[in-house]
Parts: C-alpha cells; structure tokens; sequence
C-alpha cells in the first residue's frame, strides 16, 4: 500500500493536517464499501517519513469528518461518513444563524415535493409496504412524542428512498434534526395527529396510485398545513407576534 507517493513532501506546518488530506484522498479514491482496517500507526508514520504522534492527530481529524473509526486493542479502520452527523451540524447552523421555520419549510416544500413527485413514477410495492407499515404506527394514540416524531421522519426518509436517487434521500437525512423538531412542534397543536396522519394518507394514496401530479400536491398540502400547525404553536408560546 503506498499512500504518500514518490513526491510527496510536506512542511512543518500543519503536518497532521496535509498528511490527513493526503489519507482522504486515498480513502475517496478506492470508494469502500465496508470496514476496512487502515494500517498500524506505525506503518502510517514510516510512509510518511513522520512521528507516530502526528500520525494519532491526522487520525483525529479523519475520525472528525467521519472518514476514520478507531477501536481499542485493534486500530484504525476507515468509516463511511454518516447523514447524522450532518444533520447535528445543520441543526446548529439553523439555532446560531436564527433561521427561520418558513425557511426550513421553504427548503422542505422545494425539497419534497419534488421527491414525493418522482417517487411517485418509481416507488415499489415493498416500498409502499414499507409506508403503510409506518402509517399504521403512527395511527397508535399511545407511541410517545418521540417515537412518533422518528416514525413522522422515517415516512419522509421512505420517500426520499423511493425515487431512487441516492443523493437526495442523503439530502433529506442531513435535515433530520431541523425536520423532527418542526414535527414535534405540529403535533402539540390540537388536531396536529390526526392532520398529520390524513395527509400522509393522502400521499400515501397517490404513490399508490402512481400520480406524479397528486403526489406532488399532497406533499405541498401536508407540508403547507404542518407550516400552519407551527406557526400556530409558536403564537401559542408567543414566540412570534400573534398578528
């Protein structure tokens, strides 16, 4: 395994940082699949032609951006980054730059509907299965806020999944946190738990039906009424002016 090349030539300044870049590029480079384990911190250090210390702060790094997993007893192995990570940073991204809820449901009305749209051309029976499945849970009056705020979510995720595109069910996980917690702000508002099951429904019926138009406008319906629900809860707190 050569990792750090014939020319490859670094300076005393951010040492750890370069030779992490340099790691990263490898790793992208072979696009794995699984766990694989990297080589000893040792082996790292004489590719390298540096110390074992500065081989332990480029691991670091790589353990930061969700490249690099470290287990005790047996060493490194490279990770694939997970959307959660994402999501907890967005989410602080959302609270320290005070973003709005319209714009969040900006961005999920753009988002959604076109996912809900072309999932609706290529969703799959197990795919709506999967859906009902997830409708019917969120039917029990008896699942707690938090169980009922993750299914809310795995419904959304499901449709993202159902259009076959990769990217954009990762682009609808990295919102996770800000999503779930518009949710759970709906459904405090009397009436938000039936609203929200009837108009999942409605989706949940178009993608059935295979209408690219219906789903599409049942998405914006659902969503619209959820950007009410929120809106109506904040009032209720007096976190917005009640005009």
């Amino acid at each position: 395994m050569k990792l750090a090349g014939d020319a490859f030539a670094v300076s005393r300044v951010n040492l750890y940082e370069q030779i992490a870049d340099r790691l990263e590029e490898w790793i992208l480079a072979n696009g794995f699949e699984g766990q694989e384990k990297l080589p000893s911190e040792q082996s790292l250090a004489d590719e390298f032609s540096v110390s074992r210390n500065v081989i332990r702060e480029a691991l670091k790094l790589l353990k930061e951006r969700g490249l690099v997993e470290s287990r005790n007893g047996t060493g490194s192995y490279i990770t694939k980054p997970e959307a959660t990570n994402l999501s907890d940073v967005i989410s602080r991204m959302v609270a320290m730059d005070n973003i709005s809820y319209k714009a969040i449901y900006d961005v999920r009305i753009i988002l959604e509907t076109a996912a809900c749209k072309k999932a609706a051309s290529m969703v799959t029976d197990q795919q709506l299965a999967q859906m009902e499945e997830l409708l019917e849970k969120l039917k029990d009056r008896n699942i707690s806020v938090q169980e009922r705020r993750e299914l809310d979510f795995a419904f959304h995720e499901a449709i993202a999944r159902a259009t076959g595109n990769p990217l954009l069910e990762i682009l609808v996980q990295t919102m996770k946190n800000v999503f779930i917690d518009m949710i759970e702000k709906g459904i405090f508002i009397e009436g938000g738990i039936d609203d929200a099951i009837m108009r999942h429904g409605n989706i949940l019926n178009a993608l059935k039906e295979h209408d690219t138009i219906m789903a599409e406008d049942a998405m914006y319906d659902h969503l619209a009424f959820s950007r009410k629900n929120v809106e109506n809860y904040l009032k209720d707190k007096q976190q917005v002016p009640s005009s």
